[in-house]
C-alpha cells in the first residue's frame, strides 16, 4: 500500500460503532459480562413519540409485566422483580414510531393494580431510529407485540442491537472518506501525519479554537466540530469521517465534559480505533471519567495545552 493510502486508510465504521456502544454501556452499569445478554424492553403509546424524554416516571398494569417475555427469563425475576433494575433498558413507542431511548430503571413500585416505574434516560446514548418492522425483528418482536404498551424482558445483546441502529443512522457515507471529504475535514493538512481530533464542550470552544490555531500554525490538521463543519454538509457525517481518518484523539477536558451526549461518544470511538494515540488534556480540576479515567491526563501548568500537545506528538515520532 502506497504512503498516500496508508495515511487515509480507515477502520470500518460499523465494527467500530459496535465496539464504543459495548463499552459505554459496560461502563455505565458496571455489568459482569454474563449479564449483558438480557435486557428490559418497554414499549408505550404516544402521539407525540416523545414521552420517555420527557417524563422519568411511567406506570402500567402488573398484568403487563413479562408480557411476550420467554417462560424462563419471567420465572428468572418475577420472584424479584426488583433485580431488573439492574439490566440495561430499551425505551420505545407503539407502531414502528419515533426514536427509541437507552436508560435503565431506578425504581419498581408495585401498587394495587399497576406498577409504578421510574427510569433515568442515559444522554451519552442519542436517540436510537425504529421507523420499521426490520428494526423490532432485532429485538425479538413479531405481530402484536409491536403495538401493545407492555414490560418484556428479552434474551439478546442489547449492546448489539443497538450498535447496529446506530450504526445504520450515522454511517451513510461509507467506511472511507473521500480524498474531497479529507481536504474539506482537514484542509491544507489533509495528508499529514497527524491530524488531530479535539473533542471538547460547547462552553470550552474558544479555547478549543486557540488551541487548534495554535496547532495548525505547527503543522497539524485539526478538527473542531463547532468551526469546521461547512453549512452544506450533514454533521453527523462530517464528526464519523473525522473520526475515521484522525490520527490523534485529543480531549479537552473542562467542567461538565462528560455531561454531553457527544464527549463520551467520541472517547469511545477513539479507544475502539486502537491505532488511533489517546491524548487527555486537563482544562479544569475535572478528571476525565469512564474509559478515559483509566489513561493518564495531562495538566498543562505554565506550559500551554498547544505546547503540550506538540511536545507529545513530536515525542513520539
Amino acid at each position: 500500500m502506497s504512503e498516500g493510502a496508508d495515511r487515509t486508510s480507515v477502520v470500518p465504521a460499523v465494527p467500530t460503532v459496535l465496539q464504543l456502544c459495548r463499552s459505554i454501556l459496560v461502563v455505565a452499569y458496571a455489568l459482569p459480562t454474563e449479564q449483558i445478554e438480557v435486557y428490559n424492553l418497554l414499549v408505550r403509546s404516544d402521539p407525540t413519540n416523545s414521552a420517555w424524554s420527557k417524563a422519568q416516571r411511567f406506570r402500567l398494569q402488573q398484568s403487563r409485566v413479562f408480557e411476550y417475555t420467554e417462560g424462563r427469563l419471567s420465572s428468572m425475576f418475577r420472584e424479584d422483580i426488583q433485580r431488573l433494575k439492574e439490566l440495561p433498558c430499551l425505551f420505545s413507542y407503539e407502531g414502528f414510531s419515533g426514536h427509541g431511548r437507552v436508560g435503565r430503571i431506578t425504581s419498581i413500585r408495585k401498587l394495587l393494580v399497576d406498577v409504578d416505574v421510574q427510569f433515568a434516560i442515559d444522554e451519552r446514548f442519542p436517540p436510537i431510529p425504529i421507523h420499521d418492522g426490520e428494526t423490532y425483528d432485532l429485538f425479538g418482536c413479531s405481530g402484536w407485540e409491536c403495538n401493545r404498551t407492555h414490560w418484556a424482558v428479552k434474551d439478546g445483546n442489547l449492546f448489539e442491537v443497538v450498535a447496529e441502529l446506530l450504526a445504520r443512522r450515522v454511517v451513510r457515507a461509507g467506511p472511507e472518506a473521500s480524498a474531497e471529504a479529507m481536504v474539506r475535514i482537514w484542509g491544507d493538512q489533509s495528508r499529514s501525519r497527524c491530524r488531530l481530533f479535539l473533542s471538547h464542550r460547547a462552553k470550552d470552544k474558544k479555547a478549543t479554537a486557540k488551541v487548534a490555531q495554535q496547532l495548525r500554525d505547527r503543522g497539524h490538521g485539526t478538527f473542531v466540530a463547532h468551526q469546521d463543519i461547512q453549512p452544506t454538509h450533514e454533521w453527523r457525517d462530517e464528526i464519523v469521517h473525522a473520526l475515521n481518518t484522525m490520527t490523534h484523539f485529543v480531549a479537552l477536558v473542562g467542567e461538565g465534559f462528560h455531561d454531553g451526549s457527544w464527549t463520551d461518544q467520541e472517547i469511545g470511538y477513539a479507544f475502539a480505533r486502537r491505532e488511533v494515540r489517546r491524548i487527555f488534556v486537563k482544562l479544569s480540576r475535572a478528571d476525565p471519567k469512564g474509559l478515559a479515567g483509566f489513561e493518564q491526563a495531562i495538566a498543562p501548568g505554565e506550559s500551554s495545552v498547544a505546547e503540550c500537545i506538540q511536545h507529545l506528538v513530536t515525542e513520539e515520532n
